[in-house]
């Protein structure tokens, strides 16, 4: 029989001890003995894997749900650019204009200049309620977006003084 490695081998005064007892007591330490080690095992080994398996199980839910709302998300960006009507250079002016008439705004622009087919729109006032909506309509009917944009904050609750430079 070949001889245990060194450190499966009995401690000499374990092995001492264990030889003044009967059978009977030394296979009840065998068995203590046994069942620490599959408690140290389970414990030790078996529980964090068990955790770690199920942190990884919602993760992955979490980030399969993530890629589901990107690809709708990027499915609806591309049939916006699809959809985006495409319109002469020219009228741009003349899309601006029934733009800010058809969404009430044009009273509160306090300047609008052209330059190099961008339009630079300065209100003094305007609300977000209103200025959400009236980007869109920008972007959606006349196919202008806002290039560069300057929010300042007003004392008024909701409402900003903006600076817009608007092109295609």
């Amino acid at each position: 029989m070949a001889a245990l490695p060194a450190a499966l081998r009995t401690p000499a005064p374990v092995a001492r001890w264990l030889a003044g007892k009967s059978r009977g007591e030394r296979r009840t330490v065998a068995a203590i003995a046994v069942a620490i080690g599959v408690a140290v095992l389970w414990l030790g080994l078996w529980q964090p894997l068990r955790r770690d398996a199920e942190a990884m199980r919602t993760s992955r839910e979490v980030s399969a749900s993530e890629l589901a709302a990107a690809r709708k998300m990027t499915e609806e960006a591309a049939g916006l650019a699809r959809a985006t009507p495409t319109s002469a250079p020219g009228d741009a002016r003349a899309t601006l204009d029934r733009i800010l008439a058809q969404q009430n705004l044009r009273g509160a622009v306090t300047q609008l200049d052209w330059q190099e087919g961008r339009a630079h729109v300065v209100f003094a006032a305007i609300s977000y309620d209103a200025l959400a909506p009236l980007l869109e309509a920008l972007q959606r009917e006349g196919n202008l977006r806002a290039v560069d944009a300057t929010l300042t904050a007003r004392v008024e609750p909701g409402t900003v003084r903006a600076e817009l430079t608007l092109g295609r």
